[in-house]
């Protein structure tokens, strides 16, 4: 059995998180079955959550293990607990038959640590400032309940071809976040009343910052900004939006749990693809091997180092995939970083 109380003391020695925010994540979020930590001498000195969610991405469903408060004591760093304790996570995570783990970095200098653990940086964004288009006949929106204004969000994420989903259980949490950061829910009206925008937005330092936004059109998006400078005037207008690696900077990593089944998935969303690939992976044996992608399908083979097309690492190959021109740009947010 964990000690949660002193998961918890380690979280708060780590992350820069209000009291507020730890209760909230520690009696919401937080379940032994998805924690793992290392102790010694009764102590818990490293600790991290794997947070389960669902991604659609080439039409499909897949299963995804979020990192959530990896942590160690500053007194037991460099001593490679947190790299045993990922790989004990990696082997935990393919016995739930999980695709792909993803994480947030909470320092840029963490990207090489988790790259050489196998997670590639595929999700990128930008910051984006918007100006407010005057409206000049602008009906009242009306009043929704959080079981509508999911509906309509739910629906507007599993549109995007390849993006982390949330249930309703993790909606009201993300909603309890925002309110706590003093945040404000706007949905404006579309269609004979029904939702046609919806934003999550927090107000900081002189800005507002949209969280997540959706809308069906053009005018939602319009109705959308024209609410956010009503209640914040002579606030700056930002969002974060999901790009493609050239167009932004480093935001989250993900990385390939089960390759063969990742492989055939891909390879069946663009048969056109042809190409041998050997992986190499360190952290989960049971991915090293040779993967031949033909015609649709992929064929799994003794891993093989001579005559093949290319060599990679799980770090390389994810990115690999997630280059794909063709490819939709992954997409994750409100992952209560």
């Amino acid at each position: 059995m964990i000690d949660k109380q002193q998961v918890v003391d380690l979280w708060q020695e780590c992350f820069n998180d209000s009291e507020a925010f730890v209760r909230l994540y520690f009696s919401t979020k937080y379940t032994e079955e998805n924690t793992l930590v290392h102790i010694e001498n009764g102590k818990v000195l490293s600790a991290l959550q794997m947070l389960p969610y669902s991604m659609t991405c080439w039409g499909r469903e897949l299963r995804i293990s979020y990192i959530s408060g990896a942590s160690t004591w500053p007194e037991a760093r460099g001593r490679g607990l947190m790299k045993d304790l990922l790989t004990e996570a990696f082997r935990v995570m393919r016995s739930r038959d999980v695709h792909f783990s993803t994480l947030i970095p909470a320092e840029s200098w963490l990207f090489d640590f988790y790259r050489r653990l196998g997670y590639g940086t595929v999700f990128h964004s930008c910051m984006k400032n918007y100006e407010v288009t005057p409206i000049k006949k602008y009906p009242l929106s009306h009043s929704y309940s959080e079981e509508e204004l999911y509906a309509y969000f739910m629906i507007s994420m599993e549109k995007r071809p390849c993006c982390i989903q949330h249930s309703f259980q993790d909606f009201q949490i993300i909603l309890a976040d925002l309110y706590l950061a003093g945040g404000k829910v706007f949905a404006v009206s579309g269609d004979r009343g029904h939702i046609g925008g919806l934003a999550l937005v927090v107000p900081d330092s002189g800005k507002v910052w949209i969280k997540e936004w959706m809308y069906d059109n053009d005018e939602m998006k319009k109705k959308l900004l024209f609410e956010i400078e009503s209640l914040y005037p002579r606030h700056e207008i930002v969002s974060i939006i999901p790009v493609s690696h050239e167009e932004g900077t480093p935001f989250g990593m993900m990385r390939i749990i089960d390759a063969s089944m990742i492989l055939q998935y891909y390879a069946a969303a663009y048969p056109e693809i042809d190409m041998t690939i050997s992986l190499r992976d360190e952290q989960i044996p049971s991915n090293t091997a040779t993967y031949i992608l033909e015609k649709g399908f992929c064929k799994k083979k003794p891993f093989q180092c001579d005559n093949v097309g290319f060599i990679f690492s799980p770090a390389k190959l994810v990115e690999r995939i997630f280059s794909n021109k063709s490819c939709p740009v992954p997409c994750m947010s409100l992952m209560l970083n």
